[in-house]
């Protein structure tokens, strides 16, 4: 799952160095700002609990964590 997130992260800073339109760079950045929030997100909240407690807790996690991504940078 992180090595995913690590890879569409990657890829979408890849993608945003071979386009000049601004406004399409500020969209690659805010998608990558939010996958970034959502992946701390969830490996801060799988630290929490165990079993389903845990699965519930990472997803909540990561939720939280690409709401706070919207927050920041070229997202506002």
């Amino acid at each position: 799952m992180i090595g995913r997130m690590t890879f569409f992260a990657i890829a979408s800073l890849a993608v945003a160095g071979c386009t000049s339109d601004p406004e399409t760079n500020r969209e690659i950045e805010c998608a990558g700002q939010v996958l970034g929030g959502a992946a701390v997100g969830g490996l801060i909240g799988n630290q929490v609990g165990s079993g389903t407690g845990n699965q519930i807790a990472t997803a909540v996690g990561a939720g939280a964590g690409a709401a706070a991504g919207t927050q920041v940078g070229a997202c506002q």
